[in-house]
């Protein structure tokens, strides 16, 4: 977050998130095998990348979040710090990590991701999240009668979340788990493996309509094939309408034939009605209406935001390599849509006609804090979602607007 740059303990906490991110190597280098943890858990300070192994020179797994804890069992010591071993080959280092003793607090993670595999139910409609716990944004709905193979499962926010492949978790309230031959077809839950490139194939859902029409929210990638194994052919921006002829499930998504080997996932789009999408619904196969030219600025600004996840905030960063809030929402209006909207939160109250946030639309720039001062802000993307430059040692990445963190006006640039 960067407001007015009148933050205290920035730089620190700036530098610290640098050496966990692998940005600085200090002089020691060398790895020293030490006996058995002393402690039973340990407590995330601020979002921390889990490593591969005990030093900086691992490859990131992912971000842990402010507030969890995880059960440890031993420490080594390497490039300056204490590293925790969570289980198996995932260590984090002490400096975001607070050691205790006895048992983590109710609600916090309490375990490493397990390996597990099996199917699971879903009982009613639950949300898909991007990763095991609350505070993950939400990737799409699950409906009832659906099931999907798992391949982990983790303990998080006091519900067992169930791997369906990918980035792609959903809590165990939700679902009936089960193991070897899933009782509804009599096959084996890896019986669909072959179109389970992505992982979340489903086992059973329901069957879509096999025409229609679907509009384009997001940019989204067309492919050659219904799955995420299939080469992508080119980009669709958001808001074209396209007829399809085919439709069919692989990968945990819908995917819609609107061309010649060209497929869309579900994840990007909307099935509309003939009077929704213009009135005739007959749109040539492969051929989008084409949308205004605001729409298409939106989306290369949105496709741009895509494009910079999992780079890390360093405060008063403009990119390519690292942003602040502000410094991301000026990177992509510039070199998106050839917008300057100013360096900082401030200016940027002022680069677009005020909306409300009841009337958000993907490409609006939301706010944090009073109109004059604010300190926060991010690129709206639809579904409740935003993509941002959180704050110091943690990423740019997607997440979900909530009510003890909700923004306070938006603007919108184009």
């Amino acid at each position: 977050m960067t407001g007015k740059r009148t933050h205290t303990g920035m730089v620190t906490l700036a530098s610290a998130a640098v050496l966990l991110g692998g940005g600085v190597i200090a002089a020691n280098t060398t790895t020293k095998k030490v006996k058995a943890a002393t402690t039973d858990y340990v407590k995330v300070l601020y979002a921390a990348n889990l490593r591969q192994g005990p030093g900086l020179k691992y490859a990131t797994l992912r971000t842990l979040n402010q507030g969890e804890a995880y059960k440890t069992y031993t420490t080594q010591q390497a490039d300056g710090y204490t590293w925790y071993n969570l289980g198996g080959s995932q260590w984090v280092a002490g400096a975001a990590v607070e050691p205790g003793t006895g048992t983590p607090a109710a609600g916090s993670a309490t375990g490493p991701t397990t390996t597990q595999t099996g199917w699971v139910t879903v009982n009613t409609a639950a949300n898909l999240r991007s990763g095991a716990g609350l505070t993950y944004g939400v990737v799409r709905g699950l409906s009832q009668g659906e099931a999907y193979k798992y391949f982990a499962t983790k303990q998080a926010d006091g519900y067992i979340w169930y791997n369906l492949g990918g980035d792609q978790w959903v809590a165990g309230v939700a679902v009936t788990a089960g193991t070897g031959l899933y009782p509804g077809n009599g096959t084996s839950s890896g019986s669909n493996a072959g179109n389970n490139a992505g992982g979340g194939d489903p086992i059973v859902t329901p069957t879509p309509n096999q025409t229609g029409s679907v509009r384009v929210n997001y940019a989204a990638n067309i492919r050659q094939g219904a799955g995420t194994s299939y080469a992508i052919s080119k980009t669709l921006a958001a808001g074209g309408t396209y007829s399809y002829t085919a439709a069919q499930q692989a990968d945990g998504y819908v995917w819609y034939c609107i061309g010649n080997n060209e497929w869309i996932a579900s994840a990007a789009v909307t099935v509309v009605s003939d009077a929704a999408s213009g009135g005739s619904g007959t749109s040539t196969p492969g051929n989008s209406v084409t949308p205004p030219a605001n729409q298409t600025k939106v989306a290369a600004v949105i496709a741009l935001a895509q494009q910079q996840l999992g780079k890390p905030y360093v405060w008063g960063g403009k990119g390519p390599d690292v942003f602040d809030c502000s410094g991301l929402m000026y990177y992509i209006f510039l070199n998106a849509a050839g917008v300057n909207i100013g360096g900082w939160t401030v200016p940027q109250e002022s680069s677009g006609q005020s909306v409300s946030l009841n009337a958000l639309q993907p490409g609006d720039i939301i706010f944090w804090g009073p109109r004059g001062n604010t300190y926060h802000d991010a690129l709206y993307i639809g579904n409740n979602q935003y993509i941002a430059a959180p704050e110091p040692g943690d990423v740019v990445r997607i997440q979900t607007i909530s009510p003890g963190f909700a923004p306070s006006m938006a603007v919108r640039v184009l």
